[in-house]
């Protein structure tokens, strides 16, 4: 049986560079894995410092008694699933960084190049099933060890997808925009039982290779990223819910009952099918929680996640923050951006009222469809109260007021923003008004978030008079 194709890419790079120790360490990393410790051992000694940084050791052929430490080295070294991890790994986040520039670089773990096919294909997109065999990872920065780090459990999950992508998504500041450009910087395709993966790089500038188009890629990622939306507004109606009410749901029915117990304004088939599994994520999270604050909680059965780690995910951490969905609203731009963490996940156009929209914490206190009786009122078809008060985000009849001061203190926004907005939020939706923390970004994906309407969320009884 021939060398590796890494082994062989290994052993060209240190002729060409033999003053790269991490080479030499990676080239000894590869031996180790085939039983060939004579030579990993001399690689291992031509890498230096580099060997003893990442084992956290020194060389055993360095110490006072080196045959006795050789052995005890050698009967460490046959652990071979955590040596082919190691390697796979290092080469993965090195990838960017150690080889030549310009220099083409794929790997393709346990397949012989004539057996490509043996590697499964990703099948046709499809609204839920996607994400059954998708995974998306975001990476921190658009870098080949980001990019490495991100793709971890991609390869190494307890329950690898057959597809997984690590990506980059755009940011200004200190903000992730999550309707901006969505940089994918690598895939790995695993076959059906795990033992195989095709990495690819689809990024040049991060790889510094000849990097491959991901034709499949931005369309898995949008139906991806509606879901991950759809789980971040069901958690927020959850945690909301047992914030308010001292329990949790039971079914999602609960969450869309009619007014004024109108958490969420509808539902989907799509949004019944995660809700058993966004509650137990949550009370997963709780009960956590409570343990590491000195409390006891009993163990949430069927939950099968780790905190932090999306149900749409298979079980793999996408990086991305489960924080509730929040409001900001920003007077000095004319901004209202709905966020999870530091991630902006809308950001709209409004009309406010200068030094009368006071600055200040809220909440969602109530939301009401086609406010005194009507869609095309001065309030529009929406209208969110906050905090009981006469304050309100709602719609317009003067949509020429949006990003202007001409309103008496409440948000004004326009019809297709608005009704977005309040599909997404729920009742104690937390709402924050100041001015100069968001950037001027503004833009929609092509589909909008909509909820099926199922309960009556009109009040008749009341006339509104918000300012």
């Amino acid at each position: 049986m021939g060398e590796r194709e890494e082994t062989i890419y290994l052993k060209y790079y240190v002729k060409q560079h033999p003053d790269n120790k991490m080479a030499w360490y990676l080239l000894g990393k590869e031996y180790t894995m085939q039983g060939k410790e004579a030579k990993a051992n001399y690689c291992y000694l031509q890498s230096g410092a580099v060997y003893e940084a990442f084992e956290r050791k020194k060389h055993p052929l360095l110490a006072e008694t080196p045959q006795e430490a050789i052995a005890t080295y050698n009967r460490q070294r046959r652990k071979r699933r955590y040596l082919s991890r190691a390697v796979l790994l290092s080469i993965v986040l090195l990838a960017g960084s150690v080889f030549a520039p310009g220099m083409p670089w794929k790997l393709e773990r346990g397949l012989p190049a004539a057996d490509q096919s043996a590697v499964q294909p990703v099948p046709a997109a499809g609204e839920g099933q996607v994400l059954k065999r998708t995974a998306v990872v975001f990476a921190a920065e658009a870098t080949a060890e980001a990019a490495g780090e991100a793709a971890e459990e991609l390869l190494y999950g307890k329950e690898k997808p057959s597809y997984g992508l690590s990506v980059h998504q755009e940011k200004q500041g200190e903000w992730t925009l999550w309707t901006g450009a969505t940089d994918i910087l690598m895939s790995v395709t695993s076959s059906l039982d795990g033992s195989r993966s095709d990495i690819r790089w689809h990024n040049q500038e991060v790889c510094r290779c000849d990097a491959e188009a991901a034709a499949d890629a931005p369309g898995l990622i949008e139906e991806w990223k509606a879901d991950r939306e759809r789980q971040w507004v069901l958690a927020s109606a959850i945690k909301h819910y047992q914030q308010r009410e001292g329990v949790w749901p039971e079914t999602l029915d609960e969450l869309v009952r009619p007014y004024p117990e109108n958490a969420l304004s509808g539902d989907t088939a799509r949004l019944a099918e995660m809700f058993p599994l966004v509650k137990e994520q949550l009370k997963s999270s709780r009960a956590e929680d409570k343990q590491g604050a000195g409390g006891s909680s009993p163990p949430v059965e069927e939950a099968g996640k780790e905190t932090g780690q999306g149900p749409i995910n298979g079980g793999i951490d996408d990086k991305l923050p489960d924080e509730p969905l929040d409001i900001v609203i920003d007077r000095a731009n004319h901004r209202l951006a709905l966020m999870s963490g530091q991630t902006i996940v809308r950001s709209y156009a409004v009309g406010l009222g200068g030094d009368k929209t006071p600055e200040g914490t809220f909440q969602i206190s109530e939301k009401v469809r086609n406010p005194n009786g009507r869609d095309n009122g001065e309030f529009g078809s929406r209208g969110m109260t906050l905090s009981d008060t006469l304050y309100a985000i709602h719609g317009t009849d003067e949509p020429d007021s949006i990003e202007k001061d001409e309103s008496l203190g409440c948000v004004r926004m326009l019809r297709e923003d608005l009704e977005e907005l309040y599909d997404m939020v729920t009742l104690g939706t937390k709402v924050t008004i100041t001015s100069g923390v968001l950037p001027d970004h503004k833009s929609q994906p092509a589909d909008r978030f909509k909820l099926e309407p199922k309960a009556d969320e009109t009040n008749p009884s009341k006339v509104y008079r918000w300012l």
